[in-house]
């Protein structure tokens, strides 16, 4: 698991580089690779906390509710901090369309990767059932074999023999 304070140290380090970079006159696209630090680090941030949730971990290693609750909830809000903080500095440095660009993307990226877990999802699920219907066919063919079988062997050794 990625330690919260590794990917806090990350993101202040990836604002500090920017607002660097754009005090001595670089434009916020010549920042790109602080910006991906920065936006990769929220994402680390958010997958490490659901990842967290998800895991049972022994008694003896388990953080207590609250602290746990506490670490992850602190460590969101200063990141989103740090980011209200970068956009709020692109703002006054005059380059707020980037902000504006950026979250845009953001938006329609997060849009096609809920679609397609939707879609793949649905498909599935779909999988699935069609899966338990070809099975529930195999059985009732099965079924079906087996009684025609004994019907068979039934009507034969009832014939007449000549």
């Amino acid at each position: 698991m990625i330690e919260v304070a590794v990917v806090l140290a990350t993101a202040q380090a990836a604002v500090a580089g920017i607002k660097q970079a754009i005090q001595i006159g670089k434009e916020a696209h010549e920042c790109l690779g602080d910006f991906m630090k920065l936006f990769d680090a929220q994402d680390q941030l958010h997958k490490a906390s659901l990842e967290e949730k998800a895991k049972q971990k022994p008694a003896e290693q388990q953080q207590s509710a609250m602290s746990e609750a506490l670490e992850t909830v602190i460590a969101a809000k200063k990141v989103r901090e740090m980011t209200q903080e970068l956009r709020q500095f692109l703002i006054w440095s005059g380059q707020a369309d980037v902000w504006d660009d950026i979250q845009r993307e953001h938006n329609a990226i997060v849009q096609k990767r809920k679609a397609a877990e939707l879609a793949a999802q649905r498909e599935r699920e779909r999988l699935a059932k069609r899966n338990k219907e070809m099975a529930l066919i195999a059985v009732v063919v099965g079924t079906g074999g087996i009684i025609l079988f004994h019907l068979v062997n039934y009507i034969i050794d009832a014939w007449p023999s000549q």
